[in-house]
């Protein structure tokens, strides 16, 4: 489990992975996340939904050789 982890924030990059993990696997708020990464209010919103929408592209591709014709 930790090495699909650890795909999956490689893929997708700084920035992206840092506010997934902080928010996702650390359970901090996103305006806790905010702060600490330096960013400006309200954006880490915009980042997190973005670092989502790659996730489910990453697992999308991951299972794709798996899923039946049809």
């Amino acid at each position: 489990a930790r090495h699909r982890v650890a795909g999956a924030l490689a893929d997708l990059g700084p920035g992206l992975s840092d506010v997934a993990l902080r928010c996702c696997c650390y359970l901090e708020g996103l305006e806790t996340a905010e702060k600490r990464l330096g960013w400006s209010a309200r954006s880490g919103k915009i980042v997190l939904r973005i670092a989502l929408q790659r996730l489910r592209r990453h697992y999308d591709e991951l299972a794709e050789p798996d899923r039946m014709i049809g």
